[in-house]
């Protein structure tokens, strides 16, 4: 007998588990259902290049530049924490992109930049002066 009610307390706890995590889900799903582009129709591959095709913004980082290094295609900044590339705050010397000028800058100069990993080293692809 107590087998019997255990068994039953566990189907109606599963019951009530399954009808919460589904009821959710049944409350988006039809609104999503309803709007062009759900499950592969025309629409959904019209959105799935232009999603493609779009560079991710990613904010860029704002520093002050300390020196730069033309020849070598290097520029030395301070910058504040960079959490999307997982860098602290402080002073360090960048790769500089060959597509990225570095004529009209000098010490002192207040910038925003983007970077991209390479191996152990950062690269600047992207350097906007803010003054």
């Amino acid at each position: 007998m107590t087998i019997t009610y255990r068994f039953r307390a566990f189907c109606l706890g599963m019951l009530l588990l399954a009808t919460t995590v589904a009821s959710p889900l049944a409350i988006v799903s039809p609104a999503r259902a309803m709007s062009p582009g759900f499950f592969g129709d025309a629409a959904d591959s019209d959105t799935a290049t232009a999603a493609t095709t779009e560079e991710p913004a990613t904010p860029l980082v704002s520093g002050k530049v300390v020196a730069v290094d033309a020849a070598r295609g290097r520029i030395t900044l301070e910058f504040r924490p960079a959490p999307q590339h997982f860098l602290e705050g402080g002073t360090r010397i960048f790769d500089v992109a060959k597509s990225v000028p570095l004529k009209g800058l000098s010490a002192g100069d207040k910038v925003r930049f983007d970077l991209e990993r390479n191996g152990k080293r950062y690269v600047v692809t992207r350097l906007e002066n803010s003054n």
